[in-house]
């Protein structure tokens, strides 16, 4: 019945997402189709994450949706994404008029018991760790009691994964690392809204009942955040980021998070970035965080990630053995975790 479902789900997908995707299972199922990938790497709940699903499964008040979000959002507050993979990436200039970046397999996708001993010693991981112990929480959660199922779901190019929830009342994408937006990751440890659930199916409306109450008096953007760009978006443009840098740094957010956040607000003020990565110097293996350089007004600004900080430099020459440009031209050898 599972695999009925699933099959569905692929439909469902194609029929409503534009883009080409496969599923993920983990081994020793028996569903063959060109879209069923089978993983490497045995899927296991990370400790923290563990403790909190047992909780949950002795918890009675709390319907499974309820138990869902509520994984979700442990995720959300005590990991990050870690950006570090997208320094990795290959771009692969073969064909000048197909320009791609490729994903290294080494880096989260395909590990050994040394990359895993390594995840441990902090908090950051890339959507293939997510989606793996999470799609493996949520079928703990579900324990054989309900006809669902939970899996990864990746799009054929390697570059991101989600979890995909499916059985006979709902399908759904859940998504907290979506790097093309502000993630889930960032916006729930802001207190604002999920946006990275997509309901494909609800005909009873269960799922989607359990997402508006936990949305519910939460915003869609912060409200510091409105206030700066009422009093000065549009009049002083430079005053408006300093004013949303000074707002995020009031919270815990990490450095990715901080850039994603004024990406977002510096290019809907219709101004070209271009991206750098900046070494940070704290850890025991080389670790790179995204930053960006703008012109305004004849001025060039550096937003720095890692200190979160938005600085005029003007015509000064950024240090390059601590900014990167244009990583993804060369190759690296393995990262350890």
């Amino acid at each position: 019945m599972k695999d009925e479902y699933i099959r569905m789900f692929y439909n469902e997908i194609c029929e409503k997402i534009e883009g080409d995707y496969k599923i993920v299972l983990e081994p020793n199922r028996s569903i063959k189709e060109d879209w069923i990938e089978y993983d490497q790497v045995k899927w296991e709940v990370e400790e923290p994450i563990q403790k909190l699903v047992n909780k949950l499964l002795k918890d009675d008040t709390l319907s499974l949706e309820d138990k869902i979000l509520e994984v979700y959002k442990f995720i959300c507050l005590n990991y990050i994404y870690d950006v570090n993979v997208l320094y990795f990436f290959r771009k692969d200039i073969s064909d000048p008029n197909n320009i791609k970046h490729i994903a290294v397999d080494w880096y989260g996708r395909i590990v050994g018991d040394k990359w895993i001993e390594n995840r441990k010693k902090h908090n950051r991981r890339v959507c293939y760790e997510f989606a793996r112990f999470y799609a493996k929480a949520i079928n703990e959660l579900i324990d054989g009691k309900e006809n669902l199922e939970a899996f990864m779901v990746g799009d054929k190019e390697n570059l991101h994964y989600v979890v995909g929830l499916t059985g006979e009342k709902y399908s759904i994408i859940l998504d907290l690392d979506n790097f093309n937006n502000i993630k889930d990751l960032t916006r729930l440890k802001l207190g604002l809204t999920i946006t990275g659930i997509n309901i494909l199916r609800d005909d009873s409306g269960k799922f989607q009942k359990a997402l508006d109450k936990f949305n519910e008096n939460r915003l869609n953007d912060l409200a510091e955040i409105e206030e700066a760009k009422t009093k000065l978006k549009g009049k002083d443009t430079i005053k408006y980021f300093n004013s949303v840098v000074d707002v995020l740094n009031s919270y815990n957010i990490d450095s990715q998070g901080f850039f994603e956040y004024m990406r977002a607000i510096i290019e809907n003020e219709g101004i070209e970035i271009e991206k750098l990565w900046k070494q940070e110097k704290d850890n025991g293996e080389k670790h790179y965080s995204r930053c960006l350089t703008f012109n305004f007004d004849s001025n060039m600004y550096l937003l720095d990630s890692v200190d979160k900080t938005l600085k005029l430099i003007g015509e000064e020459k950024l240090d390059e053995k601590i900014f990167i440009y244009n990583p993804e031209e060369n190759e690296y050898p393995y990262y350890g975790g």
